[in-house]
């Protein structure tokens, strides 16, 4: 049944609304990280904590999250989803996590660096630049020489969407390629969602999910978010194009000059490059 003209059972988890909407709640949260960290002992509790860090100075610019939160053990989790690439996102992945840690200092000689550990948790919808395509990665510090693990207190966790769309539901395989799964999916599904045997709380998720049960406010805020989230998709798929677009006329460009020097004629080379006789002229006349 359409709502609001869009197609489908329940709302869009990507979107800024839906992402926290779905994890913002306790139990849907304690049950990712268990899934994601399998830790020896469980976690029995998840706080919210404000998702935004003081900047350390003035002119210095504040570090915003989607979401953050600690365990009762005192580790903190900052959990993002990021819907646009970025060039230098491995870097802004060690920003958050080392402010998150210089944060825990305290003033005073008593202090010894007891630090709780910080995790960084990255839902990315791309392949990060440089690095091979990955759908789950781990990141911590370690020893080049050796492989030990140097320090248990800073990791980080990216978790890579785009392989997830559109496949069949027999394609994930693991507790976290589940969530993946339903997470890039749930907006087209019309059935209640699957993997429930795996993980219950994908009940709970697809409760609170289901557009039919929103209130008129919540469904103001989701349409809001929904809107910018296929705005952004739009402008980012016209950036790809443009890109891909420059980048073959830049290397039409880079033949047809070689062909030049080379002696072919202007004729020739526009029938194997694409570009016009008069762009070829004016590169001649250079």
């Amino acid at each position: 049944m359409a709502v609001n003209n869009i197609e489908g059972r329940y709302l869009n988890p990507l979107t800024d609304y839906g992402f926290k909407k779905v994890f913002g709640e306790k139990d849907i949260m304690i049950a990712f990280l268990t899934d994601l960290l399998n830790p020896a002992s469980p976690i029995e509790d998840v706080i919210f904590l404000d998702k935004e860090m003081e900047a350390d100075g003035e002119d210095m610019r504040s570090v915003i999250y989607d979401l953050r939160c600690k365990t009762q053990d005192g580790g903190e989790f900052i959990v993002e989803m990021q819907n646009k690439g970025q060039k230098h996102f491995s870097n802004r992945i060690l920003y958050y996590l080392s402010h998150a840690i210089s944060e825990q200092g305290e003033k005073g000689t008593s202090w010894n660096f007891d630090l709780h550990p910080v995790y960084g948790v990255f839902f990315l919808n791309f392949h990060m630049k440089g690095l091979k395509p990955q759908a789950i990665r781990t990141i911590q510090l370690r020893v080049d020489e050796t492989g030990e693990i140097f320090s248990e207190k800073l990791k980080a966790f990216t978790l890579e969407l785009v392989d997830f769309k559109d496949k069949p539901e027999a394609y994930p395989k693991s507790q976290i390629e589940y969530w993946l799964y339903n997470l890039v999916n749930m907006e087209s599904m019309t059935e209640a969602l699957p993997f429930q045997t795996q993980q219950p709380i994908f009940s709970k998720m697809g409760g609170i999910s289901e557009l039919s049960h929103m209130d008129s406010e919540e469904r103001r805020k989701y349409f809001s978010s929904l809107n910018k989230y296929r705005t952004n998709l739009s402008v980012m798929q016209n950036e790809h194009e443009e890109g891909v677009t420059e980048g073959r006329n830049e290397k039409a460009v880079e033949i047809a000059r070689l062909m030049l020097q080379g002696g072919e004629s202007i004729e020739k080379i526009a029938r194997y490059t694409g570009l016009s006789v008069d762009v070829l002229s004016v590169m001649l006349s250079k």
